[in-house]
């Protein structure tokens, strides 16, 4: 899991394990993501302030993405940076949803995903009621308290609206080379069913 993971996808695969993991797992052959087209003609764009564009039709997707963020739009080598999705997932992804995130950086395609894992090692936040702990009363029997975002998953991520993040991510040299980047972002069921499909290009500046 690296940096460049987290610009990307926020990705959401927070900085709180090392920088490698060394050998990522794989994911079933319904999974792997195939190579990324580059190409954006007649493709989707992502609403929000990104570059990301969807890989195809995003109508049956599990994940509907309202609007994805880079926040500051412009990545910089010296300044933090953070990404959020916002969406709404229209039916349980059951469990175990894979992430796989591909690409090229440099214009060097990488021979091996940069990610390659349960999406619920991401944060993904839905509103959820959690029961209110009462002292003197059974777990088991705790009322549920006021409606907020929580942590959805493991094991799945439940139908409703929800918004993937990171925290501000500081970005060095030594982890995140200036250049540019083309990186796709395909998470699935364990069935094969696609949740979200995005891709783009963008330039890692100084």
């Amino acid at each position: 899991m690296t940096p460049i993971v987290n610009i990307f996808f926020g990705i959401l695969l927070l900085l709180r394990q090392a920088i490698s993991l060394g050998p990522v797992p794989r994911a079933p052959l319904s999974q792997q993501t195939p190579t990324i087209a580059t190409s954006t003609l007649n493709a989707i764009k992502v609403p929000g302030e990104s570059p990301a564009y969807h890989c195809s039709d995003p109508s049956n997707d599990i994940f509907q993405i309202r609007r994805f963020d880079f926040i500051p739009t412009n990545v910089r080598v010296g300044f933090y940076q953070t990404t959020r999705f916002i969406g709404t997932f229209t039916s349980t992804t059951e469990a175990n949803p894979w992430l796989n995130i591909t690409g090229s950086i440099k214009g060097r395609q990488e021979l091996s995903p940069l990610y390659s894992g349960p999406l619920c090692d991401i944060d993904v936040f839905q509103v959820l009621s959690m029961p209110t702990p009462t002292p003197g009363v059974n777990p088991s029997h705790w009322s549920g308290g006021q409606p907020r975002l929580h942590r959805a998953c493991p094991p799945e991520i439940g139908v409703g609206y929800a918004v993937v993040s990171s925290p501000p991510l500081p970005l060095t040299p030594q982890t995140v080379p200036e250049g540019k980047y083309d990186l796709r972002a395909e998470a699935m069921t364990q069935e094969g069913q696609r949740i979200f499909c995005v891709q783009g290009t963008f330039d890692v500046t100084t």
